[in-house]
């Protein structure tokens, strides 16, 4: 019995060897791989000029606010391909955690800083869909993951999709608009998804709240699945947008930013790009559908290796706004 039981200790040892070493190769380089770097610049001299018009459109919806839901009038800006976007104008707000939100949630990272932005940009008031992303690429049809697969799938956050896929993603719209599309800085996201609140999430400080994203409960998935009847990703848009009329911040799919991954800085800065350069990771913004909402707050911020496939990888799209035209 106790060969058995030394046999199954040594196995059980050599098991665990192995995957950290699995772990170790995918997850830690000593330095960058040519899969981290940047993407070529983008050739510019195709895209139509003057750009394809967009067309408004104001609704009056219910947002989820720290005051509860409210009716607010929200002015979206529709793109050629049918794509909603949101105009976020500049300000200045407090990124990373506020003293209160750390004491309050006993987070002792991402330390707050205050960030101001100068320009206006568009975001989308969605995560792009896989509907959107096949008109680029097809063939992602078929690298769905499985509760994604076939029409039922068509309006869920695109996933998986790397780091440099969803950048490809809006270099192909910006040939075709004639604008130029790119990933959001982290502070921009942040920005967007704060929404001028000053709480751990743009609804409040009740992060138990399933109803206002699709994340994980407490302890089990089953928890909000019960109740909205998506046990992983939902369709873009179920649950109640942010004060500026933006939908799925929190929950649902994780998203790309621009940002290379790296301790916060310090002091007060304008309009942060991250660092400069290159490393090892690329910031993911807003947490997914597999996150504990005991963890989610509207700083939360992950690395991942840019070239990763995961089905928890998304992205949401940024328009700039040229200072020489409508």
């Amino acid at each position: 019995m106790k060969r058995f039981l030394l046999i199954g200790l040594g196995a059980a040892a050599l098991a665990g060897l192995a995957y950290e070493i699995k772990y170790h190769i995918r997850y830690t380089w000593p330095k960058p791989l040519s899969s981290m770097r940047d993407l070529p610049p983008a050739n510019r001299s195709a895209r139509p000029k003057p750009p394809l018009a967009w067309t408004n459109r104001t609704e009056e919806i219910e947002v989820a606010t720290p005051d509860g839901s409210q009716r607010r009038k929200i002015t979206y800006a529709v793109n050629s391909q049918g794509m909603t976007l949101v105009r976020v104008e500049p300000g200045t707000f407090q990124m990373g955690l506020s003293p209160q939100v750390m004491k309050q949630s006993g987070f002792r990272h991402q330390a707050g800083h205050q960030v101001t932005l100068t320009k206006p940009y568009y975001l989308g008031a969605y995560e792009v869909s896989n509907r959107e992303y096949e008109r680029f690429d097809a063939a992602h049809a078929e690298q769905r993951p499985p509760y994604q697969r076939g029409a039922k799938g068509d309006d869920h956050p695109v996933q998986p999709v790397t780091w440099q896929e969803s950048q490809r993603f809006c270099r192909w719209l910006s040939q075709i608009e004639g604008r130029l599309y790119r990933l959001p800085t982290e502070a921009e996201w942040e920005y967007a998804c704060k929404a001028g609140t000053q709480t751990r999430l743009y609804w409040g400080d009740a992060f138990w709240d399933r109803n206002k994203a699709n994340s994980y409960g407490l302890k089990t998935v089953v928890e909000t699945w019960s109740e909205d009847g998506y046990k992983f990703t939902a369709p873009v848009g179920c649950y109640p947008p942010n004060p500026w009329g933006l939908y799925d911040m929190i929950g649902n799919a994780r998203e790309w930013v621009n940002d290379w991954y790296e301790p916060y800085p310090t002091n007060d800065v304008v309009d942060p790009t991250g660092p400069p350069g290159s490393g090892h990771y690329r910031v993911m913004k807003g947490s997914g559908w597999m996150t504990q909402v005991r963890f989610l707050t509207g700083s939360t911020r992950d690395g991942n290796n840019p070239a990763d496939r995961w089905d928890v990888n998304g992205f949401r799209l940024l328009c700039e706004v040229d200072p020489s035209g409508p």
